[in-house]
């Protein structure tokens, strides 16, 4: 595949530069900083493990070490403060 991409000036001297310094060609270095940009993009997911996640039931709830929390409502916008 082949597409054009324009930067800013600043941006190609950059380039230039860093292409120069490792000796890579402009459109090698271009696809490997696209494809690494993709990859850590990609990596931002939340891992299935996540999603596979069960609590272990012998575990105190969080909540229930807290007595000095307030009474859980229904409802934030409710009157009642009991």
């Amino acid at each position: 595949m082949s597409f054009h991409v324009y930067v800013e000036p600043e941006l190609e001297h950059q380039l230039e530069a860093l292409c120069k310094r490792t000796g890579k060609k402009r459109n090698a270095v271009v696809r490997e900083a696209l494809r690494e940009y993709v990859t850590r993009q990609s990596e931002r997911a939340w891992p299935k493990a996540v999603f596979q996640f069960k609590p272990d039931p012998n575990l105190v709830r969080f909540e229930a070490t807290r007595t000095d929390l307030p009474v859980e409502r229904d409802s934030i916008f409710s009157d009642d403060q009991s």
